[in-house]
């Protein structure tokens, strides 16, 4: 409860403070979008999302104005402009896109492409370029109407799944500028955080893979390990071993990355991808409890090592046979080392004949609170 209060209040002095410097409308005569959804559907460009609803009230020193809930808004039109112009004409208030938090947009729109739109939020002078994009697996439109128990509408959820995922190191928190920064080098591709409906709730499902700015690909959740482990700023990924002489028993590890280098040389004509990784590891717990000698501390420490490899080598792999495409931005670093030679070939062509080499050191510092080799008393 404390939580959504904090974000009405938020919006709130968001509102007071915009007002100030806008016009003198009054703030209860503004429509204050928190999300946007993008689709196509027969043909149209449909706009949907959410409208904070916004209501006045008297008090000490005349009238406040404060949110109260939020409404879904929908318009369609053969492009941008038009889909506008149509929800113009049935709203009674203009909209404000200065509180927006996330841009979702539908599988069909991403498909045919989506720089359009981030051109738009670029130059419109009310939207934030720090604005948060993800792909929807569900049409926005249904995606809005799905109720929220969790938070204080399905934009600010979205959010907040995305900013917690990332925050864990699990995930990514791509924006706008970000996305522009990718495109305007012209050769690579990036990744979107892909969300859907389960269970009557909306829910992370992984990564939507953008070639040229248009959907070519899903990375399901459970096998976004390895692009954290070169993307992620700070990836915190959990590894669970089975106990070799023990197969009911499993040991947890969370895995840090202590130092990541990535090079990319040229040689002979061909591109050579070297990343090496040093990564430290934590006992989080066993499933029972057993003795740990430091001879199988070595052996978890390969385990890890292997396991951390294997996630980058096939998400690489991937990248370069199925969506044929740079996702991890690859190019920025051969750019730097060769800028003549960058200029000459071309990337997309090299990056899917390139030579992938990935080295993994992992230490296992720290056995959690738990010593394992602690002889029991009873």
């Amino acid at each position: 409860m404390i939580r959504k209060l904090s974000k009405l209040f938020i919006i709130g002095m968001c509102v007071l403070l915009l007002t100030s410097c806008w016009d003198s409308k009054d703030v209860n005569k503004r429509g204050i979008a928190i999300s946007i959804g993008v689709d196509y559907v027969n043909g149209n460009i449909e706009f949907t999302g959410e409208t904070a609803k916004l209501t006045s009230s008297s008090g000490k020193g005349g009238e406040k104005t404060q949110t109260s809930d939020v409404y879904n808004m929908l318009s369609y039109g053969k492009n941008f402009e038009k889909s506008r112009v149509n929800y113009d004409a049935v709203s009674p208030f203009p909209l404000f896109l200065g509180a927006v938090r996330v841009v979702v947009f539908g599988e069909n729109f991403a498909k045919k492409g989506i720089e359009s739109y981030l051109n738009r939020i670029d130059h419109l002078y009310d939207y934030r370029k720090t604005l948060l994009a993800v792909v929807s697996r569900e049409p926005p439109k249904k995606l809005f109407k799905v109720k929220v128990e969790k938070d204080i509408s399905v934009g600010f959820l979205i959010e907040d799944i995305i900013e917690h995922v990332a925050g864990k190191g699990e995930g990514l928190y791509p924006v706008t500028g970000e996305l522009l920064s990718d495109i305007e080098l012209g050769k690579i591709g990036y990744v979107l955080p892909y969300v859907g409906i389960e269970e009557d709730t909306i829910k992370y499902l992984g990564l939507a893979v953008m070639k040229n700015s248009k959907l070519v690909g899903i990375i399901d959740i459970k096998n976004t390990d390895g692009i954290m482990y070169i993307l992620a700023e700070k990836p915190k990924i959990v590894q669970v071993v089975d106990r070799s002489n023990n197969k009911e028993n499993k040991i947890s590890f969370r895995t840090f990355v202590k130092k990541r280098k990535i090079k990319v040389d040229y040689v002979d004509e061909e591109v050579t991808i070297n990343i090496d990784l040093n990564l430290t590891a934590q006992l989080r717990y066993q499933y029972y409890m057993e003795p740990i000698s430091d001879e199988y501390i070595k052996k978890l420490e390969s385990i890890i090592s292997e396991k951390a490899k294997n996630d980058i080598e096939s998400i690489i792999k991937r990248a370069q046979n199925e969506f044929q495409c740079d996702i991890f931005g690859f190019a920025r670093y051969f750019r730097a080392n060769e800028p003549e030679i960058y200029e000459k070939i071309n990337w997309e062509d090299a990056f899917t004949e390139a030579n992938v080499n990935v080295n993994v050191k992992a230490k296992i510092l720290n056995m959690s609170l738990t010593d394992p080799n602690a002889k029991r008393k009873y």
